[in-house]
């Protein structure tokens, strides 16, 4: 059985919302001449992204899935949906929009479909009251969120407010780099920012979460960094080194930062098996999941399909195929394909 974490969503339909602030900021879907199956993605009337049925079919994904021995899907908004840079009155309704057409997703097949929704985290009272409608009215088991909002650090205290009611209502915060710092010092063509920026962007993220003391405050929440964490591996011996030497860290984070990274899991996106295996020793089996980023240009294609290269314990690799995955969303019935 392969559980994979990362993977996303769009609906078929957006709804024009030209009348809100957003204007025609607001992303909008519009047919591809001569091709059914593809959508372009419209944002200030250019295309962001032109998609195909995968990112809106139950029945193309799950041939894909049977192609690939993938038993689980875990979906979320393709990340430029998560529209922080618009009223969070406007975002909270396009939330719900996106929420409703994920969730009817998954009813189709809800032995093979899992969810995290979006909320309008630029509003962090806003986004915190709208988790209960996110597992109750939506049947999700989370949500995902950008690496920054608006230029705000994930980690930053001014979130607390949804980090406490993510921690007491249970529900998994699946973290993805969105518009990240330096692209303007990426040499070549745009596409690169998934390359390079990504990473970098993760490493942000997960660090904000350790040094601001949101780890320390609320450590009963389940995060998931997208990307494996992208350079947060290499950046954490110098965590650690630095929390020896200074107090000023030691104050805010009274455990050795490597302590917090592992209260954190990470989907095992790396296109590597030698740095998979630096993060099972550095994290531990238990923290990682598999994740493809399905199914945009840069996804891993039948995702797993490494593991028995990594000779790992027979534990170990069930542990990272599926089993973390099971324990996190709390599932204890799933009637999937082994």
């Amino acid at each position: 059985m392969i559980i994979d974490v990362h993977t996303h969503f769009v609906p078929q339909h957006l709804p024009v919302m030209a009348d809100r602030l957003g204007g025609d900021k607001w992303p909008i879907t519009n047919c591809v001449c001569g091709k059914a199956n593809h959508k372009h993605v419209m944002i200030s009337g250019k295309n962001f992204r032109t998609i195909t049925d995968q990112c809106w079919s139950p029945q193309r994904r799950l041939s894909d899935m049977d192609y690939e021995s993938v038993s689980v899907h875990v979906l979320s908004p393709m990340p430029e949906l998560l529209s922080y840079w618009f009223k969070a009155e406007d975002t909270l309704d396009f939330s719900r929009y996106i929420n409703n057409q994920l969730s009817e997703f998954i009813e189709s097949n809800p032995d093979r479909f899992l969810g995290l929704g979006m909320l309008p985290l630029q509003d962090p009272e806003m986004a915190a009251k709208e988790i209960k409608n996110l597992k109750n009215e939506f049947g999700l088991k989370g949500v995902e969120v950008g690496t920054n909002i608006n230029g705000r650090s994930i980690g930053d205290p001014y979130f607390t407010p949804f980090f406490a009611e993510a921690e007491a209502e249970g529900i998994t915060i699946f973290i993805h780099p969105l518009h990240p710092i330096g692209n303007d010092r990426i040499v070549g063509p745009p596409s690169l920012s998934a390359l390079i920026g990504f990473p970098t962007e993760n490493a942000l993220a997960a660090a904000s979460l350790i040094t601001s003391g949101i780890l320390e405050k609320f450590p009963k929440l389940k995060i998931i960094l997208s990307h494996g964490g992208g350079n947060f591996s290499t950046l954490l011996p110098r965590l650690n080194y630095g929390w020896e030497m200074m107090d000023e860290i030691r104050q805010i984070c009274p455990k050795r930062p490597s302590e917090y990274a592992k209260m954190m899991y990470y989907d095992t996106l790396v296109y590597d098996g030698k740095t998979l295996k630096y993060l099972i020793d550095l994290f531990g089996a238990s923290q990682l999941m598999i994740g493809s980023d399905y199914p945009f240009i840069i996804r891993e294609q039948f995702p797993g399909h490494w593991i028995d290269q990594l000779k790992i314990s027979p534990e170990m690799i069930n542990a990272i195929k599926y089993k973390n995955a099971l324990q996190l969303f709390g599932i204890n019935n799933f009637n999937v394909i082994e």
